[in-house]
């Protein structure tokens, strides 16, 4: 058997070849549309000539018959439709790659796919060959409108950015992509936490990374004898695939001897929770009011921070890691 090479010399090869091609160059990861980069087809809109301009931009789009196309366009301006008198209507921007077969011609058009107005009104369907760039939601009645971008935040999930050689950027709230529609080795960006994440071979996601620092829910606790302690301070929570860091200054008023564990914070909504109760040790004041100096912190598996001391505490410290292992993590 012969089998198959790209590009040798006097081998006539057409735009299938050349889709298969660059699918092979740059594997997809399971992504259906990839940016060339997050400042491609920047989005402006203009309420008073009810248009939004689309900006210069490529992208590597994935073909309905295999392959992938890339695509360049210098943007350009679309115009939106009137608002309905009766419903609410979202329309959907989109880069659509053209063909001769089809539109007469090849390239790119950047068009506006007018919806359907309805009184909870959804975007047309975007075309398999095209990205979706933006939505518009025009109310009924109205001349103001309302642009969402959408080319790589999250509303259609096989779209991304190439961040670098064989690494796609993503900004969907925290939200990863599913491991098993990437090939493992893989490299993912999530551009609004600034963390680098490999697939593994298991099919799940690693990063050493540490995510964004999100503030702990502090609460009032109450001291063994009844009485009420009113906690101040700030506390300071991120993760990565290796460990929880706590950092802050909790103050406790008024300085008591608390002779119980305590919950004096709540780990905020995005961060994991550990599968078994996790302690270590934290600094307290030393001083004529706090006797004691060093207290046991913990987080717990129903996300609050447990916090016990022996004496007096007025101030709290708080600088720990918490391993994550096999123990406290689920696979």
């Amino acid at each position: 058997m012969a089998g198959f090479a790209w590009f040798q010399e006097g081998t006539t090869y057409g735009a299938a070849d050349l889709a298969s091609f660059n699918a092979q160059m740059f594997p997809m990861n399971g992504f259906a549309h990839l940016l060339g980069s997050t400042s491609q087809f920047l989005l402006n809109s203009d309420q008073t000539a009810r248009t939004v301009a689309v900006g210069a931009g490529n992208a590597a789009i994935s073909n309905p018959s295999g392959g992938v196309t890339w695509a360049w366009s210098p943007g350009g301006t679309v115009a939106v439709p009137a608002a309905s008198s009766v419903n609410p209507r979202r329309d959907l921007i989109v880069a659509r790659l053209m063909t001769k077969a089809i539109d007469g011609a090849n390239g790119v058009a950047v068009e506006l796919i007018a919806g359907s107005p309805a009184a909870t009104p959804s975007a047309p369907t975007r075309p398999d060959n095209a990205v979706a760039l933006g939505w518009v939601d025009v109310p009924k009645s109205s001349t103001a409108f309302t642009l969402t971008v959408t080319r790589h935040t999250g509303q259609y999930r096989d779209q991304g950015v190439i961040s670098g050689p064989g690494t796609i950027g993503i900004d969907w709230a925290g939200q990863l992509p599913s491991g098993s529609a990437v090939r493992a080795g893989a490299i993912v960006v999530d551009l609004g936490t600034n963390q680098r994440w490999m697939r593994t071979n298991a099919g799940t996601w690693f990063t050493t990374d540490p995510g964004p620092w999100r503030a702990c829910t502090l609460q009032n606790v109450q001291a063994k004898d009844g009485t009420n302690v009113t906690v101040g301070g700030v506390l300071y929570v991120r993760e990565d695939s290796t460990k929880w860091e706590l950092s802050g200054q909790l103050t406790f008023a008024p300085s008591t001897n608390l002779a119980q564990l305590v919950l004096p914070a709540l780990l905020p909504s995005g961060v994991t929770r550990p599968t078994q109760n996790t302690y270590g040790a934290s600094g307290q004041t030393f001083g004529s009011t706090s006797t004691g100096g060093v207290g046991r912190i913990a987080l717990m598996s129903n996300g609050a921070v447990e916090y016990g001391n022996d004496g007096t505490i007025s101030n709290l410290y708080v600088n720990e890691q918490f391993s994550k292992s096999p123990y406290n993590t689920s696979a």
